[in-house]
């Protein structure tokens, strides 16, 4: 065991993040209306002072409680509660403290996946070595030949419910393998990927405005903190609701967009929340503290989509201003990649790459230190037999941190690409047969699965109708079983 937690504490130091310092555009290119202010120390209150004038402790108590490192939260216990004992210790006996009980609960954990009482030290560091690269940004798993090859529909799982009537338009998958899917009647239900059953679902918010009704809007975008306890979503309105992702309870309604919000994401590793907008902002919101923080501008037009990279950076789909833009937020700063045609989203592949995807039946992968794409698929779904024009990607999804992707449009099929040569070549794995529009995908986190939002419309309007499709979600098994 001390074997053990000094190798922690030891993969806790080399959790560094590489510096960026190519074509960035720095803070004086980009308004915000949030100045950064030089930190002077914690400000402390006396209790036993009426009047609650601030004072500040002396220097050496202030090091002495303070944990500032960045590696901390690698093996910080989510449902970790500081008590009264802790705020006697050292900053090291407090690291110690909590690598012990994280090391506890991945020993719980490996020993129920395996299924034995003893575990060799090997796989404990194993691990640990995995989710240290996974915060660091720098994991790679290759997955590719765990992928099926073949499919057949009569395989597949569908879940429908009387309330998604009409299309899906956006879904996503917490890491309790809960599924929350949004539609075009404006209803947000939770499945169990478990029990393949309905758990619950969020009612249309309807608005009234002079003693009307107003039309009910389709789900835009959905989003669920990394803790799994908050999903947001957004609609055709300027507001982004927050509930509660156990009992679907509102918890909070953010304010601040001029134009209806298209998209949202929270950072991978605290509660903070993205999100785009018509308006051509992104703005950053704090979950824990229901506060606006601040708006990044530089998109010339309404952004279309929005994903979150390592940390505190951001990367949105600038719709018809043809590019997608990378934000640094901490340092105010933000690097242009520039494409031919409309980009209708993105998606990260692994912190330093991601795909975007339009209507010009394009699929684009980029290096976060490259202007120009490593590799695009052109035609990546064929084109219309009737108009003779590419057909539009509607959706993307991704492994996390490895190369395998899969791709969604109209022609019948999802189809799983691998990428290869470090990115600048990709081969196709699999055809899924799907009728419909795929408006939205996701594969699970044990990557088991593929979610498929399948509708008889486009998600952003009725430009077509297959009148055969079903609205619904179809659920894949698509990783070979274990042997």
């Amino acid at each position: 065991m001390h074997l053990v937690l000094s190798q922690v504490l030891l993969l806790l130091v080399r959790n560094n993040q590489p510096k960026m310092s190519s074509f960035f555009i720095r803070d004086g290119n980009v308004k915000s209306n949030t100045k950064t202010k030089k930190r002077k120390g914690k400000v402390y209150y006396n209790k036993n002072d009426k009047s609650q004038k601030r004072i500040k402790k002396p220097k050496e108590q202030i090091n002495d409680e303070e944990i500032s490192s960045d590696e901390d939260e690698v093996y910080r216990h989510k449902n970790d509660v500081e008590t009264d004992e802790d705020e006697y210790l050292t900053a090291q006996e407090k690291k110690v403290k909590l690598a012990k009980e994280y090391l506890k609960d991945i020993e719980k954990e490996e020993k129920e996946r395996l299924e034995t009482e003893e575990l060799d030290n090997d796989v404990i560091l194993g691990r640990l070595n995995e989710e240290v690269l996974s915060q660091a940004g720098k994991l790679k798993k290759s997955v590719s030949d765990k992928i099926l090859t073949e499919y057949r529909p009569e395989e597949f799982h569908i879940l429908k419910c009387k309330q998604h009537k009409r299309p899906i338009t956006c879904l996503v998958v917490s890491n309790n393998n809960y599924l929350y899917t949004g539609s075009k009647d404006h209803i947000i239900v939770k499945w169990s990927l478990v029990t393949m059953s309905l758990e619950g679902f969020i009612p249309p918010r309807r608005k009234h405005k002079d003693n009307e009704t107003l039309p009910d809007s389709p789900i835009a975008s959905l989003a669920i903190s990394n803790d799994n306890k908050y999903l947001a979503s957004c609609d055709n309105s300027k507001d982004i609701q927050l509930w509660d992702a156990g009992n679907l309870s509102h918890v909070f309604t953010f304010k601040g967009h001029t134009a209806a919000v298209t998209g949202l994401a929270f950072c991978r590793f605290s509660l903070n929340l993205y999100s785009c907008s018509k308006d051509r902002t992104v703005k950053v919101w704090s979950v824990q503290d229901k506060a606006y923080l601040e708006t990044l501008f530089g998109h010339h037009m309404p952004i279309t989509g929005i994903d979150s990279l390592t940390k505190d950076r951001a990367i949105t789909s600038g719709g018809t201003d043809d590019t997608v833009r990378v934000w640094k937020i901490q340092e105010e700063s933000q690097l242009i990649f520039n494409h031919t045609r409309s980009i209708d989203g993105v998606k990260r592949l692994d912190d330093h790459h991601f795909i975007s995807f339009g209507d010009d039946g394009s699929v684009c992968i980029w290096a976060v230190t490259k202007k120009k794409p490593l590799h695009i698929i052109k035609e990546a779904h064929g084109k219309d037999n009737i108009a003779k024009v590419p057909q539009w990607i509607t959706s993307v999804a991704c492994i996390s941190n490895s190369e395998v992707f899969a791709s969604g449009s109209c022609d019948g099929t999802v189809k799983i690409w691998k990428c290869e040569e470090n990115f600048r070549k990709t081969s196709l794995i699999a055809n899924v047969p799907i009728v419909g529009f795929a408006n939205a995908m996701a594969f699970t986190k044990d990557f088991k699965k593929l979610i498929i939002g399948v509708g008889q419309e486009h998600k952003l309007g009725r430009f077509s109708k297959i009148k055969e499709a079903k609205n619904c979600i179809v659920v894949v098994h698509v990783k070979k079983l274990e042997e």
